[in-house]
C-alpha cells in the first residue's frame, strides 16, 4: 500500500511546481497593486496641491477679510 519512492517524488514535483505557478500569479498581482498604489499616491499629492491653491485663493478674497474699522 505504500507509494513508491517514484510515485511520492512526482506528487512533490507536481506540488512544486502549482507552488511556483501560486508564487507568479501572487507576485503579479503585488506588482499590479504596487503600480495602482503610486498612481493613486500622485493622484492624491495633485488633489492636495488643489486643495492648498483653492484654500490660498479662498482666505485671500475680499468676503472674508474684516473691514479697515475692526
Amino acid at each position: 500500500m505504500s507509494k513508491s519512492l517514484e510515485e511520492r517524488v512526482d506528487e512533490l514535483e507536481m506540488h512544486i511546481a502549482h507552488q511556483n505557478e501560486t508564487i507568479e500569479t501572487l507576485n503579479d498581482v503585488v506588482s499590479n497593486q504596487a503600480q495602482v498604489l503610486d498612481r493613486l499616491v500622485s493622484a492624491m499629492g495633485q488633489m492636495k496641491d488643489h486643495l492648498l491653491d483653492i484654500q490660498d485663493l479662498v482666505e485671500q478674497t475680499p468676503a472674508n477679510q474684516k473691514p479697515p474699522h475692526y
